[in-house]
């Protein structure tokens, strides 16, 4: 009987050295938790406090500038020109499609430079047909032509006028060239001093190259401008001071 007695006696108090171990290490456990715990949260706090000591400069740095006016980019089919000649096609258009930007040797005018190659000549142009409507205006930047499926400089005036309708020479003087374009078409060239007007999409050609013309006498008649062909009928005039490009509108009806 004793002997059983001090052999509960032992159990019970394994038992309780157990309960008092797992305990320990439970306290031990719960100590180490709550002094990382505590380190993480004096660790973030001083970053936190670092960032609002220099959030008075970031916000200095990010804030947007008032009073300037923003602008929102007109959409584009593929990426913008570079450079006058160079042609940019849109998405999935293969390279077959392309055709030259500008005539061999013509540079346009840049922005600074216009007024300059404006004063440069000392000229004078009327309209080269009835009505004088324009269709398309000069533009050294990048518009679409729809016919070559590409984004090009366009370095003339498109006039609006009906197939086979009487074409004038926009100004007197000798005429340089007179050719057939695959991409513009008929063309007459007029040069006077520095100055050469092109006369682009015409179907009957009425001068030779020699003559001299006046102003307001017939050139022929109005044909296609096979490059624009998908565009209302029109012909299609560029004026070259210096060999550069400059806009016609700018020197229409200078002396009246």
């Amino acid at each position: 009987m004793s002997h059983y007695y001090r052999k509960n006696t032992d159990r019970r108090r394994s038992r309780r050295e157990k309960i008092g171990f797992y305990a320990a290490l439970s306290i031990c456990l719960i100590a180490v938790c709550m002094a990382v715990y505590s380190t993480y949260n004096t660790m973030t706090r001083g970053s936190s406090a670092k960032l609002t000591t220099t959030s008075g400069d970031a916000l200095e740095v990010v804030q947007p500038v008032t009073g300037v006016p923003g602008t929102i980019p007109m959409p584009t089919i593929g990426k913008p020109a570079t450079s006058p000649d160079e042609l940019v096609l849109p998405t999935g258009v293969s390279d077959e499609a392309t055709a030259p930007a500008l005539t061999e040797g013509v540079t346009l005018a840049t922005q600074p430079d216009a007024l300059q190659t404006m004063l440069a000549a000392d000229l004078s142009l009327h309209y080269p047909v009835k009505g004088g409507n324009v269709l398309r205006q000069f533009s050294k930047e990048c518009v679409y032509n729809k016919t070559l499926n590409v984004w090009k400089p366009h370095p003339a005036v498109d006039f609006a006028c009906e197939l086979g309708e009487e074409v004038t020479a926009m100004t007197g003087g000798e005429v340089t060239k007179v050719y057939e374009d695959k991409l513009l078409g008929n063309t007459v060239e007029i040069t006077v001093n520095n100055v050469t007007v092109c006369c682009s999409g015409l179907g009957r050609v009425d001068v030779k190259q020699g003559d001299r013309v006046e102003d307001g006498e017939k050139l022929g008649d109005a044909g296609t401008v096979p490059c624009e062909a998908s565009d209302k009928n029109h012909i299609h005039v560029s004026v070259l001071v210096n060999g550069t490009a400059a806009d016609p509108l700018s020197f229409i009806g200078n002396n009246e």
